[in-house]
């Protein structure tokens, strides 16, 4: 098959949750024998023509000045070119591009499918235009789309009450690491984690309001730990810049900024005393897998997404003196660590490894060419 993946900032990822998606689905469809083209923006730092055998197309037009018009022009023309390579599949990752599916004519009748993204107009960052333009696209997405992806089974559940449609189910997935115990120089800013054995706390994310940040950071305060917290995230953003001017000027709070290198990551999971995970909007976050997969305590926002994923392998918390609680609790709760980490290991195992995701895709993929046959 040559499939097609749009909707994405690019691969290899230094952005979020579909980037890693496109990068390691990407990778796995080649290795099953597939043709994969990923569109690329023109300012992503990777200027190859392929990662990991994945064939990447770098796209021109955009509006760098209007961001809000610029990801629209990006998404148009990167289905647009998608139809013009002729595939047998194009994945759109998120709804932005349903907006084209009836204005670009798709005379070879390639078949469209969209991973849903969630409930992506529940977000935050979203003002109430924002919002409405994203819940329209997600009504489009769902009427003209040929068929729907979602990573979480409450979204599922979603959208069959509140359309009546099937979407399908297929999860992300994580690598379990391969250096459990590899030590090694981790250093930023002058602060070298490991070699002073400095124990911390951790939360890597993209710094945005519904990923409670801010509630974190105080029941950090709150708890009066002498340990260190580290907030891994991009802090030039509107909100990494308000986080870092409430927060920076305490010494047991840490912002070394963006970390993309994946076995610095794992390092910084594995040696936590805990894992964070705030996030409370959309459904299978990549970053908690990642956090399963390398064995990590974790606290956890409590929602339906998070207790989906986690069962009852994880302490919940719904406000700050319920993490602040969690936080004087650490050595009582470390007697759990390894019962639980070994529960999440299977989970990866068994549902949300990329070997068995890749395969659900090739033949969830396959049946809309045989549909067309």
């Amino acid at each position: 098959m040559k499939i097609v993946i749009i909707g994405t900032r690019g691969i290899p990822n230094r952005y979020g949750g579909f980037e890693q998606f496109a990068e390691k689905l990407g990778a796995g469809l080649v290795k099953n024998g597939h043709e994969v083209i990923v569109f690329n923006p023109r300012d992503h730092y990777y200027k190859e023509k392929e990662f990991k055998g994945v064939k990447i197309i770098r796209q021109k037009e955009n509006l760098q000045f209007i961001p809000a018009l610029s990801t629209l022009l990006y998404d148009y023309f990167s289905f647009k070119t998608a139809l013009q390579l002729n595939p047998d599949i194009i994945l759109s990752c998120g709804y932005s591009s349903s907006l084209f599916l009836r204005l670009l004519k798709n005379t070879a009748k390639v078949p469209v499918l969209i991973h849903m993204d969630g409930m992506e107009w529940q977000r935050e960052k979203w003002g109430w235009i924002a919002q409405i333009f994203l819940k329209w696209n997600e009504k489009l997405a769902i009427r003209w789309a040929d068929g729907q992806i979602v990573d979480h089974p409450k979204i599922l559940e979603y959208y069959f009450s509140k359309y009546g449609v099937k979407t399908k189910y297929i999860p992300y997935g994580a690598d379990i690491s391969l250096q459990q115990d590899e030590k090694v120089k981790i250093k930023s800013e002058g602060f070298d984690f490991f070699n002073k054995k400095k124990e911390y706390f951790l939360v890597i994310s993209r710094l945005e309001p519904e990923n409670h940040i801010d509630m974190i950071l105080q029941a950090w305060l709150n708890s009066k730990q002498d340990h260190l917290m580290i907030v891994v995230g991009d802090t030039r953003t509107r909100y990494g810049k308000f986080l870092i001017n409430k927060y920076a000027r305490f010494q047991n709070i840490y912002f070394p900024g963006s970390i993309f290198d994946k076995n610095t990551l794992n390092l910084f999971r594995k040696n936590s005393k805990a894992y964070i995970h705030g996030h409370s909007v959309g459904g299978t976050n990549p970053s908690l897998l990642e956090a399963m997969a390398t064995s990590c305590l974790i606290f956890a926002h409590d929602n339906k997404y998070n207790k989906n994923v986690l069962g009852k392998d994880a302490f919940f918390f719904s406000d700050v003196t319920m993490l602040a609680d969690h936080f004087t609790s650490i050595n009582k709760y470390m007697d759990y660590k390894d019962e639980f980490s070994k529960r999440n290991l299977i989970k990866i195992q068994k549902e949300y490894n990329w070997e068995k995701v890749t395969q659900q895709y090739i033949e969830f993929f396959s049946s809309f060419i045989y549909k067309a046959l």
